[in-house]
């Protein structure tokens, strides 16, 4: 059991950097685990928290919702970006935010406005 939820650790969502900013939205820490429930395995965290500091090291804009808590970096052994991304797509009804889809990971985030959906060679 984990202590932010039924199946993640605070410490997952940690900032690479060592800074201690692990805070993560409510709602995406929801997403995340719908996921795991979906797929019965384990959801792998890449990246969730960043801070502006750290963010602008690894070349992200300042308005990336990592900064915020609201974005995140995920994969799954054994499953596809792609399969990840389209059940976040078709079956949570996200109707806002973005689902970018890349060679390892799918990166999900509930940023406010219009959906936006990506993959690693544009706008899709």
């Amino acid at each position: 059991m984990g202590d932010v939820s039924l199946h993640f650790d605070r410490s997952e969502f940690s900032c690479k950097c060592g800074c201690g900013f692990s805070a993560v939205d409510v709602q995406l820490l929801g997403i995340l685990e719908r996921i795991r429930e979906h797929f019965k395995k384990p959801v792998n965290i890449t990246n969730v928290c960043r801070c502006l500091a750290h963010n602008r090291e690894v070349g992200s804009e300042d308005t990336s919702q990592h900064v915020r808590g609201m974005a995140a970096d995920i994969w799954i052994e054994g499953v596809e970006p792609e399969t990840i991304a389209h059940y976040v797509d078709d079956y949570l009804l996200i109707t806002k935010g973005g689902i970018g889809i890349y060679d390892t990971f799918v990166h999900i985030d509930i940023k406010e406005g219009n959906m936006r959906r990506w993959n690693n060679r544009g706008m899709v």
